[in-house]
């Protein structure tokens, strides 16, 4: 401390200084808090006499956390040990108005704490704060009814506690203070109130709130406990309401509370929602009209309103909206209900900007499972499709059944293609997983097209004609798959149906094409049988190769009659070469899996056989893994009958599908093809070889003929030549010839090709 400070204190004959100086003894600085004034000749204002100063030892308070009371909303002072005031924070004077000149070195008794019968202290020792400052004792929770300096009363809720410095001296006491003022006018006006309004509620049976925000006290009527599944006897609080609401519900009465209750908003709501029992967990709808009473700076002090249960009503009203809006298998909504809420949506997302998408899912190989197991095993698969279909889906998003196996997804909000894009992964693993239905295990699979809003289409119509599209495209693509709506989509819909009615015309003429190509003995060189490959020629007399119409006929229902006519015309030509003596060991007929599925498969295949009057043997029928593994029960059966009448198997493009060797023993098999996707490689990929070297080794373990098609290079055929294939077909020996032309090559090649 300064020297000319320290003098100056000395000749005062206060004594907080003197004993402040006399227990430091000058050995360490110290920390005064306080004021200095000039005094002057009461003659002579000129004239000073000297300082009078009031000083207090402040090394407690710097040890405090001060930013903490400064910036604190509440009142706070700090006394000695004698009750005088040394500190008040910014609040304390806003709420007291008294200036630090004006009440530092006073006691709270004397400048704050007026008398009255409410609590207030009559003296010195009943003064809560002096007796915290002095004897230690802490006190929570007292109220004072207080007066400013201008005379205006207000009330505080108070707690005064002993203050310690580091050493555990008690240096005197903290004093915490609250406006309550508010609270105490509304509680009053409660009391005076609440009788009446009780009355009137009883009388007419509904449930009445009475809410005070600012203080969190509630009251509730017996009718609006039974609303919310409650006892007479339970303690409500405020967040009963909210607790008691449907989660659903929860947060869009909140938003509509809270709007009624800002400032200008008029301060009326009524809504109408379910609460879900506290204690007996009952469902119940019910209806609410509130009123938002608004203090003088508008600030919400009490809500109050009345409830009417109106579940019965309800109830009725949702049974007949629900069964003229939903699918009455799935539960999910149907076109009607779809159209109807999704146009909203996406009026919606055209105000706000958003973007949103629509997914059109269609069920893979549906048919064959009606008609293999009976419509109430395909109802069943229809229901867990739903179920998984919502399961991928967030609850904002919309699943709906257009009928058949096609469902619709519409996503209201997304971010560019992506999000739809995760959707439809999500939905193609979740869908494929295989379906236990009694002792089944049923599998299906989806194809989902995917349009988006404003991009494709302006309205929902045009999003679900864009992705079924792309639905179609998605199922062109090998199925179990998702594609996103392109222009091209439209134009191949056109030509789509252009090709399937020349593809019934065809049909219904006789005008399919069968082309042959040749099967050759690598060994030997000697042709050991045909391949028949259909073709259908389109307007301009191009043949058609079965990639582009096979998957247009499955859609039309065309698939069986295809199928059909395929194996009349190859049996009658095999026939029709014996009878002329062109001598062609085998003819070998592909099988798809749709024709594979049906249920007179096999009875059709011999029907036909003893139509052409062909030998048994000289037929062979081809089928991919994928069709075999469908159903390995049902094919072991179907192909086991077939072979009983001597018709040869081939498992055609071996090495892109299962291969599961232990399905493949058990299948009455003859030969196996090699996939061309491997041949065209086998010079060069490694990988190609050792495919083709595992599926030679699996048919000699298995004694089966193995056959490489695909074949267009001589260093392919001195590969499989080399490692034991024992046929080969492609165009390095012939590329598929029409009847007459193959006649010719044959003759042409002595039934030889080196």
């Amino acid at each position: 401390m300064p020297e000319n400070i320290i003098l100056g204190i000395q000749a005062l004959t206060a004594s907080p200084a003197t004993r402040l100086m006399k227990r430091y003894a000058f050995t360490q600085a110290l920390h005064l808090y306080g004021f200095c004034q000039r005094t002057y000749e009461p003659e002579n204002k000129s004239n000073c006499t000297g300082v009078l100063c009031q000083a207090t030892d402040m090394q407690t308070l710097l040890d405090m956390d001060f930013s903490i009371a400064e910036h604190a909303a509440d009142s706070i002072f700090i006394t000695d040990t004698e009750a005088h005031v040394v500190y008040q924070n910014p609040e304390a004077r806003r709420m007291f108005r008294l200036s630090d000149q004006e009440l530092y070195g006073q006691r709270v008794i004397d400048k704050i704490a007026h008398q009255y019968p409410e609590g207030n202290p009559d003296t010195l020792e009943q003064c809560k704060v002096y007796r915290a400052a002095t004897y230690g004792e802490t006190a929570r929770d007292f109220i004072w009814r207080v007066y400013r300096a201008d005379g205006s009363p207000f009330y505080v809720s108070c707690t005064a506690s002993p203050h310690y410095n580091k050493e555990g001296i008690r240096v005197g006491a903290v004093f915490f203070a609250t406006d309550i003022t508010a609270r105490r006018n509304a509680e009053e006006a409660l009391v005076k109130s609440t009788e009446k309004l009780q009355l009137a509620i009883e009388a007419a049976e509904l449930g009445m709130f009475d809410y005070f925000p600012q203080t969190t006290e509630v009251v509730w009527s017996e009718k609006m406990r039974e609303h919310f599944g409650l006892p007479s006897d339970s303690i409500i609080n405020s967040n009963t309401f909210y607790l008691g609401l449907h989660a659903d519900d929860r947060e869009r009465i909140r938003s509509i509370i809270e709007e009624a209750s800002r400032p200008g908003a008029g301060g009326r709501y009524q809504v109408e929602f379910r609460t879900i029992g506290l204690t007996d967990g009952q469902q119940r709808w019910i209806f609410l009209r509130g009123q938002v009473h608004f203090d003088a700076d508008g600030n919400a002090i009490r809500r109050v309103g009345v409830t009417v249960d109106i579940t019965e009503k309800y109830e009725a009203e949702k049974r007949l909206q629900v069964a003229a809006q939903h699918d009455s298998l799935t539960g999910l909504p149907n076109r009607a209900l779809l159209f109807e809420y999704c146009e909203h949506l996406l009026a919606q997302a055209e105000r706000i900007g958003a973007n949103s998408a629509v997914l059109f899912v269609d069920l893979d190989r549906f048919k064959p499972i009606n008609d293999l197991y009976g419509h109430e095993v395909g109802d069943k698969v229809l229901q867990e499709v739903a179920r998984r279909l919502l399961h991928c889906t967030r609850k904002e998003d919309v699943v709906s059944r257009l009928g058949g196996d096609e469902f619709i997804v519409v996503l209201p909000r997304v971010h560019g293609s992506q999000d739809p894009e995760t959707v439809a992964q999500h939905i193609l693993e979740t869908v494929a997983r295989p379906i236990p239905i009694d002792s089944l295990q049923v599998a299906v699979s989806p194809s989902i097209g995917i349009s988006l809003f404003r991009k494709h289409a302006e309205d929902l119509a045009g999003l679900i004609r864009c992705a079924d599209l792309a639905m179609y495209a998605a199922k062109r693509a090998g199925r179990n798959t998702f594609r996103i709506y392109m222009p091209e989509h439209q134009q191949f819909a056109i030509d789509k149906v252009q090709l399937e009615q020349q593809l019934k015309d065809a049909l219904d003429a006789n005008k399919l094409t069968l082309l042959y190509q040749p099967v050759i003995d690598i060994a030997t060189g000697q042709v050991v049988g045909a391949e028949a490959l259909i073709r259908l020629a389109d307007a301009n007399g191009t043949l058609l190769s079965p990639d582009q119409f096979i998957p247009i006929a499955e859609s039309a229902g065309l698939i069986d009659r295809l199928g059909l006519w395929v194996a009349r015309e190859a049996c009658r030509q095999q026939q029709h070469w014996q009878d002329t003596g062109l001598s062609i060991p085998s003819m070998a007929i592909n099988v798809s899996a749709s024709q594979f599925r049906h249920p007179e498969f096999a009875s059709r295949i011999t029907q036909t056989i003893d139509e052409s009057g062909m030998d048994p043997t000289c037929l062979e029928i081809e089928l991919t893994e994928s069709t075999v593994m469908d159903n390995i029960t049902e094919a072991i059966a179907k192909l086991t009958h077939l072979k009983s009448r001597g018709v040869r198997i081939v498992l055609d493009d071996v090495g892109t599908g299962y291969s599961n060797l232990s399905h493949l023993s058990n299948l009455p098999l003859d030969k196996l093809k090699i996939d061309r996707s491997f041949t065209d490689q086998l010079e060069s990929n490694e990988s190609s070889q050792s495919i083709a070297d595992t599926i030679i080794g699996l048919g000699r373990a298995l004694n089966l003929e193995v056959v490489g098609e695909g074949i267009e290079s001589e260093g392919a055929m001195r590969y499989l030549r080399h490692h034991g294939c024992d046929q080969a077909q492609g165009y390095l020996f012939s590329k598929p010839l029409s009847a007459h032309d193959f006649e010719s090559w044959y003759r042409a090649h002595d039934g030889h090709c080196h």
